[in-house]
């Protein structure tokens, strides 16, 4: 996966001359520059001075103010991360009054920072050494790492209280188990049936997982997720009669002369072990919050922050399953316990037109049905690329994960995509030194003369 770490800081001022070159020549060989090896063998290529290409035709907006312009930029590789470098700079009027009351306007230059981390991993490398060289070429540099407010998820919430919490281990461990295909089907067919004999519990399952059925049965009792009782079975009628939490019961419905219908104490008919739902079994079988719990630790796992997730809310009448603000874009999920078939997708695509996300996602513990795949191509046709991971084949405008054993996988396509589309811009920048100005380009070209290119 690929994923974003990103910092800034504002300098007092930029070293005299050559900044980066001056912090190039401190680097150890680890780090290697591209900017300036490129601007290098243009400038041999066109024949013209490097400072031909250190100039720029326009400013480019800043994440500091309209104001800043980016005067410099390099590109590191680092191993497998990249780490991109970028200067600013913009004047600031200021006003004040002096001791005389006059107002007085003065102007200074403001200088900041940015470096951003490209990093192809949760875990990245350990970035101090590289910080700490800047810190020799701006003695005052004070990097933080910098958040993305949350804008957009709050424009979408309109003052909703978000209720998402990071999952206790009793959730993440129930939801675990009843990621197991056969231990959910078990465990709904409880919840269907209002209590079910033990008896009957094997035919609940695939033929092949049967012989692991006392295994399922302490999995979900452990956890909490169903409970044991006793039902009495009237020995006449072969229905049931009562169901008990335990046999010690009897006793004493025994002494207070409890019978069935038939005339006989209820110690006497025929009991049988059964198996009921808890509250805790339905609340996690309710709209699928199992997996809703897993699909949020996925994402907390790969570094989205808490605070960026909302799970299962209702916006503009709309349920939710999971919408994530991430590097300022927005991802909208839809996840199901069953095939996504077609009528899915017609509730889905109008979820997508009322929210605007960029990026959705569905995720199914199923397949993805060919009619609705087949909507989301119609229904995009022109927009961007998007990619299935699981069963199915490329598709456009929808990430489509299927399978949960696919899950992991695809969430961090999901994850690299989105950090691919925060970054593009702030490398195109970066990467844009590299290249001649036209502008500037020509007027040195045109200064120095001659058909077999510039005189030095």
């Amino acid at each position: 996966m690929l994923r974003r770490i990103l910092k800034d800081a504002h300098v007092g001022q930029h070293s005299e001359g050559d900044a980066i070159g001056a912090l190039i020549q401190k680097l150890p060989a680890t780090y290697q520059p591209t900017v300036r090896p490129l601007i290098s063998r243009q400038a041999e290529l066109f024949g013209l001075p490097e400072s031909a290409f250190r100039s720029r035709d326009e400013k480019v907006n800043s994440n500091f103010g309209p104001e800043a312009e980016e005067i410099d930029a390099e590109v590191f590789t680092f191993g497998s991360c990249l780490i991109a470098l970028t200067l600013y700079e913009n004047s600031r009027t200021r006003r004040r009054r002096n001791e005389n009351g006059e107002m007085v306007i003065t102007e200074g230059k403001h200088r900041s920072i940015t470096v951003a981390y490209v990093v192809p991993s949760v875990e990245g490398p350990d970035f101090s050494e590289f910080e700490t060289f800047l810190a020799e070429v701006w003695p005052e540099i004070e990097l933080s790492e910098r958040q993305d407010p949350l804008r957009r998820i709050r424009e979408i919430e309109n003052g909703n209280v978000n209720t998402t919490e990071i999952p206790s281990p009793e959730d993440l461990q129930s939801a675990e188990v009843l990621s197991d295909k056969s231990a959910r089907k078990l465990a709904i067919a409880i919840k269907s049936a209002n209590g079910l004999l033990t008896g009957h519990a094997a035919k609940q399952i695939p033929p092949a997982d049967r012989p692991r059925i006392d295994e399922l049965i302490e999995k979900l009792i452990s956890l909490g997720l169903v409970d044991t009782e006793v039902v009495v079975i009237c020995r006449e009628t072969s229905a049931q009669i009562n169901r008990l939490s335990s046999s010690e019961s009897f006793e004493v419905l025994d002494e207070v002369g409890l019978k069935c219908a038939c005339g006989r104490n209820l110690s006497a008919e025929k009991l049988e072990k059964a198996l009921s739902i808890t509250d805790f079994g339905r609340l996690m079988l309710d709209g699928n919050r199992w997996l809703s719990i897993l699909v949020l630790q996925n994402l907390l796992s790969l570094g989205v922050p808490i605070e960026n997730i909302r799970m299962e809310q209702i916006y503009s009448g709309e349920e939710v399953d999971c919408i994530a603000e991430i590097y300022g874009r927005i991802v909208l999920f839809e996840l199901k316990d069953k095939e996504f078939a077609r009528g899915n997708a017609y509730s889905f695509g109008a979820k997508i037109g009322i929210f605007q996300p960029d990026f959705s996602v569905v995720v199914t513990t199923e397949r993805v049905g060919r009619d609705a795949k087949d909507h989301f191509l119609a229904r995009s046709a022109g927009t961007r690329k998007r990619t299935f991971y699981g069963r199915g084949r490329d598709s456009e405008a929808v990430i489509f994960i299927e399978g949960l054993d696919n899950l992991g996988t695809g969430l961090e396509a999901v994850i690299s995509e989105v950090t691919k589309s925060a970054l593009a811009a702030r490398l195109r920048n970066a990467l844009s030194f590299a290249n001649p100005q036209p502008l500037a380009l020509l007027a040195a070209w045109s200064g120095m003369g001659g058909v077999n290119g510039p005189e030095e």
